[in-house]
């Protein structure tokens, strides 16, 4: 591979480097044998959009001011600019003869194929094409939506939010955020200026209170939507799987089938955080209308989707199906010999470490753990060992 830096994408409610006390997000996973890749966490809105966090990676990988794009940003009634990376690229001279490869966790791994959709169509006007990104790492993907948003206050016939924006938040940081019983604003960057102003940044309540009259809660241009079923749909109707890119996806996967149903329980050495969230997938969330075309029908049976992490079902992490057309080479991708530019490959966290991990023990769930850490440093290390392995 031409490649040699490998960008991070947290997902929802992820964070920085610099941020929730130094608790690293990525767990192990920056401390092994890169094979000389440098390595780089992107730090995006967490609870924004894929566009608008696409253009937030995008702008730190060039070294630029944040653009989101005119028409955009006049649609969804908020400011074109924020944060000005200049002088900061995460890539000196990001170009097709020097791309980058993208890891995204979770709603990262949609952020990733955001950004190379946008670098496709020239979206800022850099010269830019798809072979900027030579190759997409999907951890725990949210590639066709989830079930969980439902739970949190999204509808489910429409994807939008119904219920208080801090609502969505609260219930958010219980399951995923590891704050320490510090005040989350204390260590926390929300990434909103262009919805709020940078004023507002650092007041949690100001925060949710000002989200609440804006544009944000109010249509689609947000995480909570972008991570259902039908803000899947959407998203993967918008994306193309381009040819000269790899495309990989891992798979995590931590509850149980029930005997003689469909239904799946937690499992017992699943992150407390993620016992409510995995019973609610597993068990509970029903539609009494179809939430997208087809639903009910192979794939779209709600039973295929019970199997989860935690935080998404397995089915809908292997690769984008709900929309668009998107090329499957199979699954396996470690012993698998070619693998082929323009398809995606899956491969689960089970096969790979033989340990079942959940949605947080992929990325820092490693930490603290003395069970857990070698394995989680093993995937990774598989890893970089297939990128640096691919021609």
């Amino acid at each position: 591979m031409k490649s040699k830096n490998i960008i991070f994408i947290h997902g929802l409610l992820g964070w920085g480097s610099s941020q929730m006390g130094g608790l690293p997000y990525w767990g192990h996973a920056l401390k092994q044998d890169t094979h000389e890749f440098q390595l780089h966490e992107a730090n995006c809105g967490p609870v924004s959009s894929f566009h608008d966090r696409a253009c937030e990676v995008a702008a730190q990988i060039k070294g630029t001011i944040t653009d989101y794009g005119k028409a955009h940003s006049e649609q969804e009634k908020h400011a074109q600019f924020s944060h000005d990376y200049t002088g900061h690229a995460l890539v000196e001279g990001w170009s097709e003869e020097n791309p980058v490869i993208l890891i995204g966790h979770s709603a990262g791994s949609h952020t990733c194929l955001r950004l190379q959709q946008l670098l496709a169509e020239d979206y800022w006007g850099w010269g830019s094409n798809a072979n900027w990104v030579e190759g997409i790492v999907s951890i725990s993907g949210v590639l066709n939506g989830s079930t969980l948003p439902y739970m949190l206050g999204c509808d489910k016939q429409t994807g939008l939010l119904t219920k208080p924006i801090g609502l969505f938040i609260g219930n958010a940081v219980q399951i995923f955020a590891m704050a320490g019983g510090k005040a989350i604003e204390k260590i926390y960057h929300f990434h909103l200026d262009h919805w709020l102003g940078e004023e507002k940044e650092g007041n949690f309540e100001e925060i949710l209170l000002a989200l609440e009259e804006s544009h944000f809660a109010k249509n689609e241009d947000n995480l909570a939507f972008d991570l259902t079923l039908q803000g899947g749909y959407k998203a993967n109707q918008q994306i193309e799987t381009h040819p000269n890119t790899y495309y990989l996806s891992v798979i995590t996967e931590k509850s149980n089938k029930a005997l003689l149903t469909a239904n799946c329980y937690p499992d017992l050495f699943i992150n407390p955080m993620l016992t409510v969230s995995s019973a609610y997938q597993g068990l509970v969330v029903e539609f009494d209308a179809p939430p997208l075309p087809n639903w009910g029908k192979g794939e779209l049976d709600i039973d295929k989707w019970r199997e989860n992490d935690g935080a998404v079902s397995s089915i809908s992490q292997r690769y984008p199906f709900t929309g668009g057309t998107h090329a499957i080479g199979g699954s396996g991708f470690l012993d698998r010999n070619p693998i082929q530019k323009g398809k995606w490959y899956y491969e689960t966290v089970e096969s790979m470490t033989r340990h079942r991990f959940d949605h947080l023990d992929v990325i820092f769930g490693g930490l603290g753990n003395l069970l857990m850490a070698p394995a989680h440093k093993k995937l990774y290390q598989q890893i970089y060992d297939l990128l640096h392995d691919l021609p």
